[in-house]
Order: C-alpha cells, then structure tokens, then sequence
C-alpha cells in the first residue's frame, strides 16, 4: 500500500514512535489507578485525565489522519503532519507555563515516564514534517 511513496526508514520509525507514545499513554490512562508511586491527588483529579483522554484522542485521531492521507495525498499529508506537529508543541509549551502550575505531576512512575517522552514524540513528528516537505523524491 505504502510501497510506491519511497519514505525513508526514518519516518517509519518516526511515526512508530508516535503510535507507541500513543499505547503506552492509553496504558497509562487505564493502569493509572494502579501506580503505587503517584499521589492519590493527580489519579483522583477528574479534569486532568479527562483533559489526557481528550488530547491522546487528537494525537491518535492525527496519526491515522497521516496514515490515511498518505495513501491518497502527500499534500494533505504534509498539512496533517505540520498541524499535528505545531498541536502538539503548543500542548507542550502549554502545560510548561500553565498546567504544570495548577497540577503538580508525580516525579516517579508510569506517569512521569509519559511525561519525559512527550519531547521525544515531538522530535519525531517534525522529522516526519521535514521528510515530508524537504523530500525531492516526493510527488503527489
């Protein structure tokens, strides 16, 4: 399906890196309860889960849009990728200024693991940007 487009490996594992972000913050969401090492104040806050759900919604919702696109349009793709990416870095920038400061993250556990791996999602959804738009080899 996917043979004729010619992508670098990189993005393969570009976007791999991205499902699996995907798994393991569903993991985290449903074995939250479960984490001995979080306080009981971030597992019982209702809006801070529901707010995860909702934006682990979008990313996964983004990745199969870009999985989807990709067979039909690399110019919808790209688009795509570049909105997902730029969502996903004001998120980030986000919680730094303002979330962090209202909802105090535990500094062990599944869900610090979560949180530490949120840049390496970034990185790769602007490297699957870069090979997207500065790839010669691509043609719609």
């Amino acid at each position: 399906m996917f043979k004729s487009l010619q992508l670098p490996k990189a993005f393969w594992v570009s976007i791999i890196i991205g499902y699996a972000f995907c798994l393991l913050t569903f993991f985290v969401l449903l074995t939250a309860s479960l984490d001995l090492l979080a306080p009981s104040q971030v597992l019982n806050n209702h809006t801070v889960t529901k707010l995860t759900g909702i934006r682990l919604a979008i990313l996964t919702f983004g990745l199969f849009s870009i999985s989807f696109t990709l067979k039909y349009s690399l110019m919808y793709a790209k688009y795509v990728t570049v909105a997902l990416t730029v969502w996903a870095i004001a998120m980030y920038v986000d919680d730094h200024f303002v979330l962090y400061n209202m909802v105090e993250y535990p500094e062990e556990g599944v869900i610090a693991l979560v949180q530490s791996l949120r840049p390496i999602l970034i990185i790769s959804l602007i490297w699957m940007c870069f090979e997207l738009i500065f790839s010669p080899h691509l043609t719609d």
